[in-house]
């Protein structure tokens, strides 16, 4: 049976985010380090995951399930990688553009690195074949809870005006102990076709 926490005796998200972020961060680098190349392993043995060509990953921050081990991997099955960037303006969203281990990136008004959209010629979200998400906390019902910005939710919004399944699928990445037992979920919030955890790969809505 999976651990997960128990969402009743916490009132709020903002409890649970307190609660997890400080459990990833208890993790010893070893412990991240074990999880990460579970992880990886679990995504290239699974065929409809690994059959993807242009997939967007993030830079671990925070004790976040760190997905370095897999992009390594996916470099050497030459998959065209993607970072989330700020897209310009006040609507809080993201592009995303090209990776390459060797560039130098920039960080944003956050202190997060990102590609130089100048130089990396950043595409809409549509464009992906899929979107390793970073999350705090998961549900088995594929809710997912972030930073508390919205920014995932706003990118992929049209998601939500469409009862099939449309590119990009979106998967979690995260420890194990992130999933929890129910999540409240707003109209806005973008569920998750997926998740993988160093224990396996779950999917919850990934359809044709």
């Amino acid at each position: 049976m999976p651990y997960f926490i128990p969402v009743r005796r916490m009132q709020n998200h903002k409890q649970i985010r307190r609660a997890i972020r400080a459990k990833r961060r208890s993790l010893s680098r070893q412990e991240q380090h074990n999880h990460s190349l579970s992880a990886a392993n679990h995504f290239i043995i699974n065929i409809r995951l690994i059959r993807s060509r242009r997939i967007a990953l993030y830079l671990a921050a925070d004790g976040e399930l760190d997905p370095q081990p897999l992009i390594q991997r996916l470099l050497k099955l030459n998959k065209k990688l993607y970072l989330p960037v700020l897209k310009p303006g006040t609507n809080n969203a993201l592009w995303f553009s090209e990776f390459h281990p060797n560039d130098r990136l920039q960080t944003n008004r956050f202190g997060i690195a990102e590609p130089n959209i100048r130089r990396r010629k950043p595409i809409p979200a549509w464009s992906l074949d899929l979107i390793i998400m970073p999350l705090v906390a998961f549900s088995n019902e594929g809710g997912r809870m972030g930073m508390g910005g919205g920014y995932y939710d706003r990118t992929l919004a049209y998601q939500l005006q469409h009862k099939q399944w449309i590119r990009p699928a979106l998967i979690g990445f995260a420890h194990d102990f992130q999933r929890v037992e129910r999540l409240s979920r707003q109209p806005w919030d973008v569920p998750l076709h997926g998740v993988i955890t160093e224990q396996g790969y779950q999917s919850f809505r990934f359809t044709n």
